[in-house]
């Protein structure tokens, strides 16, 4: 190989999967260590070999596969020596000298041995085909996944549709409507609360609020402090409904909705917007 030659792309592919012999992947190896673009593409051609040896199922090869191997291109050789594969000082004493045209001499290139023409389709479509498994098994993975997440909502929102319809079809659920301590008259919420199961269920319709600040719904128990029941800000024109768990069996007496910072406090400390005696 002279300076202004680079390595052909099939020896790439060759030389990676290691199926050069040992002279030539020494020629080649040094070419690349003084050519970076050779360099590059040799890197390319080994983590394309990486990601075939791992797709590839592993499989252990009998222990006559080597010399079956050498053996098979041994006798090819002695069949026809003129395609046996030359030393680097061969191919310079075998190479026919042609003309290039400039009363010149140059070394026409050695024939390169049959088994090298098999390998070299065989090296590609290997690799060909594992790169369309790896991105098949890609594919499928994120179909998977996908899949996998809608199933999890789907569990999810079968769970909370039938927890609203045990609350609300318990006969021990108490409904309770908040009114409104606000000077405007289209301020209202509801709440079903069940102390057996723990669980709250409320609506309400109120004004938007200024940012960083938040609406929190608290039980008001018989005995001890304010229980929040979380935080949420309505949206116009929409009706909806929240849902928390509060501590099983809870006396409450009443039911409020204050005004507070974004993130909601342990303890209300603003005004109370909705107010509802249990």
């Amino acid at each position: 190989m002279t300076n202004g030659e680079h390595i052909r792309d099939e020896e790439f592919l060759l030389l990676a999967a290691g199926a050069l012999p040992e002279e030539e992947c020494a020629e080649l190896r040094a070419h690349a260590a003084g050519c970076a673009e050779c360099a590059a593409k040799l890197a390319e051609a080994w983590g394309q070999a990486a990601v075939l040896a791992f797709l590839v199922p592993q499989e252990r090869p009998a222990a006559t596969v080597k010399a079956e191997l050498f053996a098979r291109i041994r006798a090819e050789r002695e069949a026809d020596h003129r395609y046996r594969w030359p030393t680097k000082s061969e191919k310079e004493v075998r190479a026919p000298k042609m003309d290039d045209g400039l009363g010149r001499a140059s070394t026409a290139p050695a024939r390169r041995p049959r088994w090298e023409w098999v390998l070299v389709p065989v090296a590609v479509a290997l690799l060909v085909a594992a790169l369309v498994q790896w991105r098949e098994n890609q594919r499928l993975s994120m179909e998977l996944e996908n899949a996998n997440r809608q199933i999890a909502d789907l569990m999810n929102a079968r769970q909370r549709t039938q927890m609203l319809v045990d609350v609300l079809s318990a006969g021990d659920t108490v409904s309770v409507k908040l009114a409104s301590n606000l000077e405007t008259a289209n301020a209202w919420g509801t709440v079903q609360y069940n102390a057996g199961k723990g669980m709250v269920l409320y609506s309400a319709v109120l004004p938007p609020l200024p940012e960083g600040r938040t609406y929190q719904m608290w039980l008001v128990p018989k005995n001890g402090a304010p229980i929040s029941a979380g935080v949420f800000l309505p949206k116009q024109g929409a009706r909806q409904l929240w849902t928390a768990e509060v501590p099983l069996n809870t006396e409450v007496k009443a039911f409020a909705v204050t005004i507070e910072p974004a993130g909601g406090v342990p303890q209300p400390t603003g005004p109370k917007v909705l107010l509802g005696a249990s």
